[in-house]
């Protein structure tokens, strides 16, 4: 499945030049979706209620000219309150780098093995997904995405990083450095470079901008002496026989305003398990309509959407989703996975994470 922060920008970038202000989006859209899931107690959003914001009929405004160059308007859409604040994910010390176990990039949705220099980009999201470990950076205000997988093959068609509607660059680098551009909508040039930042370790930068500066900047920034876990404050520690982790998407571009955690399980059994973990200022309440336990903790299950909540959370929403019940995993596997799930106790503060 596609990551929140492509299709957010793929959306955007089909109407209008310039890249696309994901702070105001993921916050306003958290703000609506928690909102119309207070209402109807669906689950047919995706994390951080983005859905809530396109399925709505939010009307895409004209594009606009001004000093610092196009961009979309989105009626209603305001700025978070103040200022946005960097998030790293947390270090696991006494865990191979990618530049030491290569074989290891991309094999365990648990970890990332790299980072990158104390004052280089910001996150604004990361991820690990079949085979690719994923980090989306704010460098000078350019977005430049980075994947690192293990092989060549296990890189996508398609780089994460890519706005919609731009030719297929190239696919086949031969991850020499060498850089690669296309012209995509409105004249916006797309960037691509392959390289190899240590043996047996192969990367690739992607983003949009007047030049390609931002993919050198963020390369030169690399570390691949370090690992941080994937899942931020989120953690599973018992999951149903058979099953395990196969994803682990973490978006941070308004913290503190808000966040999201999405992680998926699967296994031999059809269907899988989507576990989010959505927090936001704007929830400022807590569901007391408990109609089950888990461990011993109040919960909330809706049988007709397959959805499981575990309450109890401020500013918070922890859900198993199973999709329809009777295809796959069921409610007692959702309880299962939400029992073991560890959640770190100051959502707002990332170093306790």
């Amino acid at each position: 499945m596609t990551d929140l922060d492509q299709r957010i920008d793929q959306t955007l970038r089909e109407r209008a030049e310039g890249s696309v202000d994901t702070d105001r989006l993921l916050t306003v859209a958290v703000s609506r979706g928690r909102a119309r899931i207070r209402r109807r107690r669906t689950t047919a959003g995706t994390v951080l209620g983005v859905v809530a914001v396109f399925g709505a009929g939010v009307t895409i405004g004209p594009v606009q000219l001004s000093a610092s160059g196009p961009h979309v308007v989105i009626p209603g859409l305001g700025r978070p309150s103040g200022a946005v604040e960097a998030v790293t994910p947390p270090r696991l010390d006494g865990v191979p780098g990618a530049a030491d176990r290569p074989d290891l990039v991309g094999a365990d949705p648990n970890v990332l093995h790299f980072g990158f220099a104390p004052d280089g980009p910001r996150y604004l999201s990361w991820s690990v997904q079949s085979g690719v470990e994923m980090a989306r950076l704010d460098i000078d205000g350019r977005t430049v995405t980075v994947e690192l997988a293990a092989s060549a093959d296990a890189l996508p068609m398609r780089a994460q990083g890519l706005p919609a509607l731009v030719p297929e660059l190239i696919r086949d680098g031969v991850f020499d450095g060498s850089v690669s551009h296309a012209e995509g909508p409105y004249g916006v040039l797309a960037w691509l470079r392959h390289w190899q930042p240590a043996p047996g370790v192969y990367a690739r930068a992607s983003g949009s901008g007047p030049d390609e500066r931002g993919l050198f900047a963020v390369a030169a920034a690399l570390r691949l002496d370090q690992a941080h876990r994937c899942g931020g404050p989120l953690r599973l520690t018992a999951l149903p026989a058979g099953a395990q982790l196969t994803r682990c998407e973490v978006t941070v571009a308004p913290f503190p305003a808000a966040f999201g955690v999405v992680m998926m399980v699967s296994g031999n059994t059809p269907g899988a398990i989507q576990v989010q973990l959505q927090y936001a200022d704007s929830i400022a309440e807590n569901r007391t309509d408990a109609n089950r336990t888990i461990g011993g903790r109040p919960a909330h299950v809706d049988r007709q959407n397959g959805e499981l909540e575990l309450l109890g959370f401020p500013k918070a929403h922890l859900t198993a989703n199973l999709g329809r019940l009777g295809q796959g995993y069921d409610e007692e596997d959702a309880a299962t996975v939400l029992g073991g799930a560890r959640v770190a106790e100051s959502l707002d503060e990332p170093a306790t994470w």
